[in-house]
């Protein structure tokens, strides 16, 4: 896919040279940024600089072996226009345009895993664990899509995540892209609106004060109690006035938190790619480079890499009993060639062996079916592992795993109940099609619940530019000024529906279930034990192998309606209370 990328060496370093142009090894941060983007298929790029960094990094430039185009430009808000006026003018063939800062360290696979992701049109690279040190922008998500991002200007109410400087736009999006960006050069013009620097001083008062705590704290880790007003009259010392000055210039020269955030609220469906356990990082000293390069040089990549393939929100039994040997089994397909397609494809053969192995109705045949059904489901989950190690993703790779799930499942009922016929003489097919009846059930009504969602997300109301709150305000509230509780943005925390003041009886039991939910899941036994309750794939090849090898197909069936009409109740209750908890 033809590839366009717009790189931002806008970001002063403690020396007050370009940070893009701090040393990494051999080379420079832009320099191998740019050598990872070529490699993932951008054949074209521009390089925004301010006019006294022009010739330094114009020499970075020409060395590159990507075409690359420098632009000069004095502010963040020519930035917005010069990023406008570049996006106005790409067009087919190439399908994307990336954004990303050109200070940023990071792993080759990490940017991968958003630029060569087919299934991620637009969308950003992001982490759940905080990049320390690198005050990166919190963001929202829910039902996998970014809802809101924050900037220097802008707060994120119960963020989620943090964006890592890396933007992956659709050419489809190109125009809103455009439209918000020009608007936000508007804004950023100096003056900029009295609220946004109402909230940017609160939060740089934040910071100050953050600074001072760690420049009092002891070597033991003895951190002194002070009041607000306090920790405001005390100095800085150098080191951390120098750190304050380059956090406030990171934040106010950065145009691309400004651009997420006109995205966000313009509409546009972005998701996450996430960073897992590769590293990445964004310092903006020689120091902090130099640490940062040691610390990636010390990366066991390919270890990384394996491990980031697996799943993070899978279930129980494949967490724990199939993940910790499936990916070494997708390390093995990888460097013998195979394709995360054909793993599907060999998958649903051991599935429909299974099937035939249950129809022979005999103690051998049942236990031989229950070894071959773990092998398939062992390798449905190779086949995601694969494409997560090789980045090897495709839309029909998709529509294969999803179908072919469906299909070993119905293929192995049909399987149990002829050999219960046959060989146990025992006529289970009510039962046989009244668990395929529930599962296809269980499956509708996840398919609906996701939609309904997707839908709620994008009928929210638009939220102008303007307003440093990620909700529309009153015309009151916005004239305003705004307070540290509303420039102050949380830690990062799990997804929760906002809490209303009003509703009815209703809607309030709704949220308190909603709410004891999320407080139960802060102990990793009980979210385990809702994973495991739901009855997810994992769990129901192990129960059908389990009780298939153990006692006769009747059981297996039996197994399947009580425990498939738990789960379907506990699904509806809880998805039943979040609809009237929104």
């Amino acid at each position: 896919m033809p590839t366009a990328a717009v790189l931002l060496a806008t970001s002063v370093s403690a020396d007050d040279s370009p940070a893009a142009a701090l040393n990494c090894g051999p080379t420079t941060l832009i320099a191998r940024l740019t050598d990872q983007l070529q490699r993932l298929g951008v054949d074209r790029g521009w390089v925004l600089t301010r006019p006294s960094w022009e010739p330094e990094i114009k020499a970075i430039a020409a060395a590159s072996d990507l075409q690359l185009e420098v632009r000069t430009s004095p502010s963040t808000a020519q930035d917005l226009r010069t990023v406008a006026d570049i996006a106005a003018t790409v067009e087919s063939p190439v399908t994307n345009i990336v954004l990303a800062s050109a200070d940023i360290l990071t792993h080759r696979e990490a940017l991968a895993g958003l630029l060569a992701d087919p299934r991620i049109s637009t969308g950003i690279l992001s982490t759940t664990a905080s990049p320390k040190g690198s005050w990166a922008p919190r963001t929202r998500a829910e039902r996998g899509r970014l809802v809101s991002a924050g900037s220097g200007y802008h707060k994120v109410r119960k963020p989620t995540g943090y964006f890592l400087g890396v933007l992956k736009i659709d050419l489809k999006d190109r125009d809103q892209l455009v439209r918000s960006v020009r608007q936000l050069a508007d804004l950023t013009e100096h003056p900029v609106p009295p609220r946004w620097e109402e909230a940017f001083q609160l939060k740089r008062a934040r910071w100050r004060r953050g600074l001072t705590l760690k420049s009092l704290t002891t070597p033991e880790g003895e951190v002194p109690v002070a009041t607000e007003e306090e920790l405001d009259a005390l100095p800085l010392d150098e080191e951390s006035a120098r750190t304050l000055e380059l956090r406030t210039s990171a934040n106010l020269q950065d145009a691309l938190p400004l651009i997420l955030v006109g995205l966000v609220r313009s509409r546009v469906h972005l998701t996450n790619s996430y960073l897992r356990e590769l590293f990445w990082a964004r310092p903006l000293s020689q120091e902090t480079t130099d640490a940062a390069t040691e610390k990636l040089g010390n990366y066991d990549e390919d270890r990384v890499l394996l491990n980031s393939a697996v799943k993070g929100s899978d279930g129980f039994f494949t967490t724990h009993f199939v993940s910790p040997y499936s990916r070494y089994i997708a390390r093995w397909a990888a460097r013998r060639g195979f394709t995360p397609n054909g793993i599907t494809t060999f998958s649903m053969a051991l599935g429909t062996l299974a099937a035939v192995a249950f129809a022979l109705g005999s103690r051998p045949g049942l236990i031989a079916g229950a070894l071959l059904l773990q092998a398939a489901f062992t390798f449905d989950c190779v086949d995601g592992q694969l494409a997560r190690y090789t980045r090897r993703f495709s839309k029909l790779g998709a529509w294969l795993d999803s179908v072919f799930d469906r299909g070993k499942e119905y293929v192995v009922f049909a399987g149990l109940a002829i050999g219960a016929t046959t060989g146990f003489g025992d006529n289970v097919w009510a039962l046989a099609a009244a668990a395929l009846a529930l599962q296809t059930v269980r499956h509708t009504v996840d398919f609906s619940f996701a939609a309904s969602r997707h839908q709620v997300l994008a009928a929210l109301p638009v939220v102008p530019l303007d307003q440093p709150e990620d909700r529309r305000v009153s015309a009151a509230d916005a004239e305003a000024p705004v307070t540290a509780e509303e420039a102050d943005e949380d830690e990062v925390v799990e997804e929760e529906p906002e809490p209303q003041k009003n509703g009815s009886a209703l809607a309030r039991v709704g949220k308190m279930a909603v709410r004891l939910s999320r407080a139960l899941e802060r102990r990793s036994w009980m979210r385990w034990l809702k994973k495991i309750v739901v009855l997810p794939i994992g769990e129901r090849f192990a129960l059908i192998s389990l009780t298939a090898a153990l006692w006769e197909p009747r059981v297996t069936f039996i197994a399947l309606l009580v425990w498939g009409g738990f789960a379907l109740a506990y699904q509806l209750t809880g998805r039943i209370l979040r609809s009237v908890a929104a």
